[in-house]
């Protein structure tokens, strides 16, 4: 074939053009580390690990918590850091009118994680494959007869559709407050005869979110605790003088001292049945029959064992360098976002009630919120006027700070809520860049002809220094004993609190009376203050249980 002059031309054209192609792309690959376009390379990166292993981006990360939880959330391993829990079982206590709006979001979360667990009702249900076991089915017929709090047991069974459609688990709340506490004693029995043998068995509740790397870490090393002994742990409440562990929060019994009440004391189940009848809560009737019949108090393991969720921890002292193991009133977003949390932070170690804060509340922080309780009421401060402290609730009548106690920015704080926000900022103390000593010094020391650089020598003198020190031991102090973190303001009554907490929205008021409005603040200064003087948690504030 004779290749015309035309055709060669066009052949060398061609290989100089894929020559300078190849060129041109090696060269900018060697560069593509320099350029500024690092956002474009990561979002190709999240792109492409969609055909590889499940990566969202993470809902968490926002403004404020970039240095704890991860960006991207690469869901294909949840139970890839889970603890081993050979020897502890959970058993989960729920409700037929609540159990298919809570449960499912700890089966699809935690307990998915569990090699085994237990869930026990009042009506015996099942949730995709998870069978929920009903744990009055043994009690006593004739005890259940004439006992109107069997009334939403019995509707319960007779519903021919949904529980849904059947009972509304608003206005029968009351009722099924009632039912629930004759389940505990026939927990324990029921717990012990399907899965007996574990060294702590772990009791939850529906609201219950138990984190399960600490609370393993802290049964089999931290805590001491010795399960052959006869051990009741939770979070302690009083109804009277009785104390109790409070069941919302969680508890933990050893498998010894379960052991010891069901085999031991055969009757304690039905004694209790019947006695629950004339009893509030069957948390209470579970520590009394502990107490009777073992002879066991239950041992404070507050605030690990803890009654409250991220939202409405008291952080400050008390909670913060301590790891959580549970805590309660969560609802199912709060249980996904917690988990998620859990699944997505960029360290390992121990969980401490900081990291709550850090990554889930401290990016929500304002100045102030409208139509907000914040659940400020530590110290409250009421118009003094008879007919105001009449109108106030009791129980903030009785944290009224005394008048002859307060300063002035107190005494007018009741009148409004601009007032109310000036009570923390009056407790304030100065900055670094506000000491004057130095320049006191100067001027009791020096003459009007002393040199800057004799001056400077003065006021670097031993004596000086130890002023120094002591001026900024004193202000470390103060950060870390402030008493006032944030207020809260509604009808006329001003309220402050000795923690900071994020709260609870509340509805807006129907008419136009702006004292009907609540309204809440924080002293962002003060808490960022009182968090730079606690610096990081060298070690993890492990409580030992105590009676």
């Amino acid at each position: 074939m004779i290749i015309t002059p035309s055709s060669r031309r066009l052949r060398i054209f061609g290989g100089i053009s894929v020559f300078a192609t190849v060129a041109a792309y090696i060269h900018m690959r060697a560069t593509w580390p320099q350029t500024p376009f690092d956002y474009a390379r990561d979002y190709y990166a999240t792109v492409t690990s969609y055909f590889n292993e499940p990566m969202y981006n993470n809902t968490l990360y926002t403004d404020g918590n970039q240095d704890f939880i991860h960006r991207y959330y690469n869901s294909s391993h949840p139970c890839e850091a889970f603890p081993g829990t050979d020897g502890i079982l959970l058993v989960m206590k729920t409700g037929a009118t609540e159990a298919f709006d809570r449960m499912p979001t700890h089966l699809l979360t935690t307990l998915s994680c569990l090699p085994d667990f237990l869930i026990f009702s009042d009506m015996e249900q099942q949730i995709g494959p998870y069978h929920v076991y009903d744990v009055l089915a043994e009690f006593e017929e004739s005890a259940k007869a004439h006992n109107n709090d069997f009334d939403l047991y019995r509707d319960q069974k007779e519903c021919p559709v949904s529980q849904k459609a059947c009972v509304d688990a608003k206005t029968d709340r009351q009722k099924a407050w009632n039912l629930d506490k004759y389940k505990f004693l026939p927990m324990m029995e029921q717990t012990w005869r399907m899965r007996p043998g574990r060294d702590w068995y772990i009791f939850g509740e529906a609201d219950t979110y138990v984190f399960w790397s600490n609370i393993v870490q802290w049964l089999r090393k931290e805590s001491k605790l010795n399960p052959r002994e006869k051990i009741f742990l939770g979070s302690r409440s009083f109804i009277g003088p009785t104390a109790f562990a409070h069941g919302g929060s969680g508890y933990i019994l050893s498998g010894t001292l379960l052991k010891h009440l069901i085999q031991e004391n055969p009757g304690v189940v039905n004694q209790y049945n019947v006695r629950g009848a004339h009893e509030c809560c069957g948390d209470l009737l579970l520590a009394q029959a502990i107490q009777e019949y073992e002879g066991v108090k239950m041992r404070q393991a507050w605030p690990m064992i803890n009654g409250e969720k991220p939202s409405t921890l008291p952080y400050g002292p008390h909670h913060w360098c301590e790891p959580i193991l549970t805590m309660h009133h969560m609802n199912a977003e709060e249980i996904s976002r917690v988990w998620q949390f859990e699944q997505t932070r960029k360290t390992d170690r121990t969980i401490l009630i900081k990291d709550l804060y850090d990554s889930l509340v401290a990016p929500k922080m304002r100045v102030s919120r409208e139509d907000w309780d914040n659940l400020s009421d530590d110290v409250c401060y009421i118009n003094p006027d008879p007919s105001a402290q009449q109108q106030a609730e009791g129980y903030l009548r009785d944290r009224q700070k005394a008048e002859h106690e307060m300063n002035d920015v107190e005494k007018e704080a009741w009148k409004s809520s601009e007032n109310c926000a000036k009570v923390c900022a009056s407790l304030d103390i100065p900055d670094k860049d506000e000491w004057d000593e130095d320049e006191v010094t100067s001027r009791q020391y020096d003459s009007p002809t002393t040199t800057t650089s004799t001056s400077t020598s003065r006021n670097a003198s031993p004596s000086n220094v130890a002023k120094r020190q002591d001026w900024e031991l004193s202000r470390l102090e103060k950060r870390l004993n402030r008493s006032c973190f944030q207020y809260r303001y509604h009808k006329g009554v001003c309220c402050t609190a000795k923690s900071f907490k994020l709260g609870t929205p509340k509805p807006a008021p129907d008419s136009d009376n702006s004292m009907e409005k609540w309204r809440s603040g924080w002293y962002l200064k003060g808490i960022n203050d009182w968090i730079d003087a606690m610096g990081e948690c060298r070690e993890p504030a492990w409580k030992t249980p105590e009676l």
